[in-house]
């Protein structure tokens, strides 16, 4: 809804380290979470404020898994349930898109059909599991797509061994402009212990380790 402060107020409630997340990206972003953090929902949110807080206009946000079928069943729902309050909202169901009154336009995508990226421009854009892209989907179509209106990016997933996320998390510290964080489940609280015990029970070693302690090795 919205306020009478002129604020259009959305469904989101962050948990803490979400909203100290929200505060701390950069431009480009590498973000290594563990199952059940609730990235999705960070992602989705975070392009709906970088669509409404863009001084260029039509503003175009973009949310990429690695199969566009990914795409429909992890976030379509999420970014219908936050934007929805927004007056004039419009949704393609057909192309996963919403459209908003200032112009904004908010698009899921597939990375299994990379060319239907091609030709357009970026203001911010998330890759989901990033680990199980093709590097070249950023190097030869994202990245060229952000750079004439100095577009932002997010990298995040979780770990699957030694890949292109692992490298992209690795040289964050030596590159300008560049924001990294690591978020294990035996820091965050998200899950409860009985949970984790019981998930650890289930698994095997390697397997807890990668999916809720974000080991790069463990596979």
């Amino acid at each position: 809804m919205q306020g009478l402060d002129g604020v259009i107020r959305i469904p989101y409630s962050p948990r803490p380290l979400q909203a100290s997340l929200h505060d701390q990206l950069d431009r480009f972003n590498v973000l290594v979470c563990h199952r059940r953090f609730g990235k999705t929902v960070f992602a989705i949110n975070q392009l709906v404020k970088d669509a409404f807080t863009c001084n260029l206009p039509n503003p175009r946000a973009a949310y990429l898994a690695p199969l566009y079928r990914q795409a429909k069943s992890v976030a379509w729902d999420y970014l219908k349930q936050f934007t929805r309050v927004i007056p004039g909202a419009k949704f393609n169901e057909q192309e996963l898109r919403a459209d908003f009154a200032n112009g904004a336009r908010i698009q899921l995508y597939g990375c299994d059909s990379p060319d239907s990226l091609r030709g357009i421009y970026l203001d911010s854009v998330v890759l989901d599991e990033y680990a199980q892209m093709s590097p070249r989907v950023w190097s030869e179509v994202i990245r060229p797509a952000l750079s004439d209106r100095r577009g932002r990016a997010i990298f995040i997933g979780t770990p699957m061994g030694h890949n292109a996320f692992y490298d992209r998390y690795a040289a964050c510290d030596e590159l300008e402009g560049w924001f990294s964080a690591m978020y294990k489940a035996s820091e965050t609280g998200v899950v409860a212990d009985e949970e984790l015990k019981a998930a650890k029970r289930e698994m095997t070693d390697a397997e807890y380790e990668q999916e809720f302690e974000c080991s790069w090795t463990a596979a």
